[in-house]
């Protein structure tokens, strides 16, 4: 485990009163880490890819060049997206698309607006980016009338506005949208939000509190942990965390130590995922987290297995802080180990062929989870995000075996989507694992799941589509580090689904069910990331290739650019 100090707010944030406390904590903490350091000592693990290596594909032989009509369909699509929010709900965090209500989801700061602003950004819609940061600038993270969730808060609003500036300081965000007074101030508004956000790190273990209370500045379990103000009817002693949670700040608070200078926000989020990367607890599959995890002491107190749900973006930063650290970074090694066990953890343990069925003879493969020593025959469209960072790491690391697999699995996800009559992929899945020494967990419960599984060689389990970008990311990286036409059509044969199914009179609208089709079949919600993700990731397909190079800029969890400086 890294010997940090560690403390919940900027120095700078300090009352001067406070001093002393402040300066004993920081004795104490150091203290314990330095004994813990001589009890476990810190894994060093040599970094040993290719630095500077080149992850896009080269030889693109004139296929490189932008398919404008494409690029441009995306590109309308954004721009209704936006209009209708502009148009209804402006300055909420999210728009109904069926009904033009506004919403709120994510503490009324315009989620919307912060999360699709690097989306404009890169599209260049220079008129709605304006607007949007006009709004940005006047954004008081003071004021909420809720608890604040750290994660979904880090991943959209903080990393939303550390892309602004990245964009601008790379020089592709013209000054007169975005000048240079402007730029410092999104930059103090992030500084403001983070240290808002500092007392989640206020744990024992470093591991964040599940909710943050702006107001008391003090952490919070979740709305779910404290149902009950009898302990004794709590499904966990303490507060818990899963791993993504905890695991998927360090990229903008890295990017936030870079443009700001100040360590602390990579020292927290280094130690708020320290209890995964140096974990003193057994695990039986090599770089896999066994969860949910208590944040005061850091032990499981569950044995889940997976990268679905709730698992997902720790593995993903766990190879993308590799391309944006610095070289100097003494943790770099472990984390490229730590990633390749678990991505072959991964491949050992939970990848699955289907079986065949008396109507569908080909085999896809899925990844499924693990619950204790029960495999779980089920995956998310979430975990659609597996192999575009599998293909990833497989380029930049050099390991063939791994692109293979990326690509199969990527089949895969492309399947369930050509298998509904919206060619569009549900929820969650299920299928029959070929081979299977044991009984399924999931079976078919009911004709409907006869007849998918027996078309199809799987069946849904929760039919709906909330509008995900996974699969279309997946995609995106794909084309750009194999440069094959294929995966471009496939993200057309996407998108030309959304927009026959989803588009809907003030947005895009949710799916009930992917088996179904027509009006009557829309869910009134739609996310932030629907614009923040599948939209910029199927622009970025169409666009030229040369548009945020997967060898200049590395993409957060929710799909903000950042610059790679080395």
């Amino acid at each position: 485990m890294p010997s940090f100090r560690r403390w919940g707010q900027s120095r700078l944030e300090r009352k001067p009163e406070s001093s002393f406390k402040f300066l004993a904590a920081v004795l104490v903490i150091t203290f314990y880490l330095l004994i813990k350091e001589v009890q476990h000592p810190t894994e060093h693990v040599p970094f040993t890819a290719p630095r500077g290596a080149k992850i896009q594909h080269a030889q693109w032989r004139g296929t490189g060049n932008g398919h404008e009509t494409r690029a441009d369909s995306v590109k309308e699509a954004m721009q209704y997206t936006f209009r209708k929010y502009r148009e209804n709900a402006w300055g909420f965090d999210d728009i109904r698309p069926v009904s033009g209500d506004p919403a709120t989801s994510r503490n009324g700061w315009g989620a919307f607006i912060v999360d699709s602003a690097s989306t404009l950004a890169l599209m260049g819609l220079w008129d709605e980016l304006s607007h949007s940061i006009e709004h940005i600038l006047g954004i008081d993270f003071d004021v909420t009338e809720d608890l604040v969730d750290p994660f979904e808060t880090t991943i959209r609003h903080l990393g939303g506005l550390l892309s602004l500036v990245d964009l601008y300081d790379a020089g592709l965000i013209p000054k007169h949208i975005l000048h240079e007074e402007a730029r410092d101030l999104i930059l103090e508004h992030a500084v403001t939000l983070a240290q808002k956000l500092a007392p989640a790190y206020d744990t024992p273990t470093g591991m964040p509190w599940p909710r943050v209370d702006f107001d008391t500045e003090q952490g919070e379990p979740s709305p779910t942990f404290v149902f009950s103000d009898d302990p004794s009817k709590r499904e966990y002693e303490h507060p818990v965390i899963g791993p993504a949670r905890t695991g998927s700040s360090i990229l903008e608070n890295r990017v936030l130590t870079r443009l700001t200078g100040d360590a602390v926000y990579t020292k927290n989020s280094t130690l708020a995922w320290a209890p995964l990367v140096w974990t003193k607890w057994t695990t039986p599959w090599p770089g896999m987290a066994d969860a949910p995890i208590d944040i005061m002491t850091g032990a499981p107190v569950a044995r889940s297995r997976h990268w679905d749900r709730g698992h997902s973006s720790y593995y993903e930063y766990l190879f993308k802080i590799t391309l944006l650290a610095p070289p100097t970074d003494p943790h770099l090694g472990l984390y490229k180990k730590r990633f390749l066990d678990s991505a072959y953890s991964l491949r050992e343990h939970l990848s699955s062929r289907s079986a065949p069925t008396p109507k569908h003879t080909m085999q896809h493969l899925f990844i499924g989870r693990q619950d204790d020593k029960q495999f779980q025959n089920q995956q998310g469209h979430l975990a659609c995000f597996a192999p575009g960072t599998i293909l990833l790491a497989a380029k930049y690391y050099d390991q063939p075996s791994l692109r293979t697999f990326a690509l199969a699995l990527l089949e895969g996800c492309r399947h369930v989507y050509t298998s509904t009559p919206t060619n569009i992929g549900p929820e969650t899945w299920s299928w029959t694992p070929n081979n299977s020494y044991s009984k399924p967990l999931f079976s078919p419960k009911s004709s409907r799941h006869e007849h998918e599984w027996t078309k199809t060689g799987f069946w849904s389990t929760q039919p709906a589509y909330k509008g995900r970008p996974e699969y279309v990311e997946s995609l995106f990286y794909a084309w750009r580090i194999t440069g094959e036409q294929r995966y471009r059509d496939w993200a057309w044969d996407a998108f030309t689904a959304m927009e026959k199914h989803c588009k809907a009179p003030f947005g895009y609208a949710q799916l009930a069910d992917v088996w179904n089709e027509g009006e009557g079949n829309w869910v009134d919600t739609q996310e932030s990331f629907w614009a923040a993700e599948t939209l910029k990731y199927l622009w970025l397909t169409f666009t030229d290739v040369d548009t945020a190079s997967l060898d200049t800029w590395v993409f957060s969890t929710e799909g903000h650019p950042f610059r790679m400086i080395r």
